[in-house]
């Protein structure tokens, strides 16, 4: 009889135990379908164990999908960021030429630059030419005397 106890006793601790291991691992024995492009999106092994996709899986895959959208967010925000120092570089740079061109334009062709005062020049010169004066000799005046 006292073995018949213990071989009762062994065997609850045995079934307990399975219990037990069963239900912790039931997540690995249960299958759970799993899209293909989860496993192309992330780069991880779609099974663990089992053939089969399992709720383990899923879980483990879940959590590797964020990692990787989050690692992929961190990406682009840096991009972005690079971009955004990048426009506002170069949208100063125009901005600050653009006022070094204006002032260059106002010297050299303002009335008192230098283009101004070439062709105002070029103006007295022209009308020089062509405006006589009175008395003034022409040409062939010049030539007879």
């Amino acid at each position: 009889m006292k073995t018949f106890r213990i071989l009762t006793a062994a065997i609850c601790l045995v079934l307990f135990i399975g219990l037990m291991v069963g239900c912790a691992m039931q997540d690995y024995f249960v299958p759970c379908y799993i899209d293909e492009r989860v496993g192309e999106y992330t780069g991880a092994k779609m099974t663990s164990l089992l053939p089969v996709t399992t709720i383990a899986d899923a879980i483990r895959l879940g959590e590797e999908m964020n990692f990787v959208a989050t690692e992929k967010r961190e990406v682009w925000l840096q991009r972005i960021e690079k971009d955004h120092r990048t426009h506002t570089f170069l949208a100063n740079s125009i901005a600050f030429n653009l006022i070094n061109a204006r002032e260059l334009q106002e010297t050299v062709f303002a009335p008192t630059g230098v283009f101004g005062a070439l062709t105002g020049l070029m103006g007295l010169g022209a009308g020089a030419m062509f405006i006589k004066r009175p008395g003034d000799l022409r040409k062939e005046d010049v030539e007879e005397v």
